[in-house]
């Protein structure tokens, strides 16, 4: 969404501290000239706006407005989703990763590592039978207006196929769920459900109930 460059130079620069000559010193312009950018009288120039970005600490895209910079999803995250049998998720086997995610801009990029599940104790009443420790991943998002992320994932096996993935994020971004789809051989696709969340608990919890309500979130964790 485009929030504006000038409302975006000026919430940051107070949120640090800076006042308007402050920051027109740290990026060698004048002070009328951030008065300017801020009026959206005048637009920074790409070398400009570079040093702007750096000097408020965001990316190019948050500068320009055309990112909800609100949601951070950077940091340490669960994700848990159903594994694939027979071209379809199933329900009963669950793969549980711990995934770590860089937020840059609109930008995400995800680093998946094996969890460590054979301590997990199957929750029968949930449905869910046996939880996985899944393949390591890597991937990359996009964030849509701070409320949607799409992109792609790939198992570190390469005999994994590339994956697509979409999500739904809760509104103060501590949760997200949506669903995966990849191929499952020359002639079909595979597909099923999948949560992130910053608790690996959590993330159980929300595929649990995604798997049982087809894909309805009833109640947030923690709302």
């Amino acid at each position: 969404m485009n929030t504006g460059t000038g409302k975006v130079i000026s919430e940051r620069r107070r949120l640090l501290g800076l006042s308007q000559p402050a920051l027109a010193t740290a990026i060698g312009v004048s002070s009328r000239q951030i008065t300017r950018y801020e009026a959206e009288e005048q637009s920074p120039t790409l070398p400009v706006a570079v040093r702007l970005a750096d000097a408020l600490g965001i990316s190019i895209a948050e500068l320009a407005g055309l990112v909800d910079t609100r949601v951070d999803l950077a940091g340490q995250w669960w994700a848990a989703w159903q594994k694939q049998t027979n071209g379809e998720g199933d329900g009963d086997n669950v793969e549980i990763a711990s995934v770590r995610i860089r937020h840059e801009g609109d930008h995400l990029l995800l680093d998946a590592g094996s969890a460590d599940c054979d301590d997990a104790e199957p929750d029968t009443e949930a449905g869910v039978v046996s939880r996985e420790p899944a393949l390591g991943f890597r991937g990359e998002m996009r964030v849509h207006d701070g409320d949607a992320v799409t992109g792609w994932v790939r198992g570190l096996d390469l005999a994994w196929p590339v994956g697509s993935i979409y999500y739904s994020l809760h509104p103060q971004g501590a949760h997200a769920v949506g669903s995966w789809a990849t191929s499952a051989g020359p002639d079909g696709v595979a597909r099923g459900w999948s949560a992130l969340a910053r608790e690996r608990a959590d993330a159980e919890k929300l595929l649990i109930e995604l798997v049982r309500t087809n894909g309805y979130v009833e109640s947030w964790p923690g709302d």
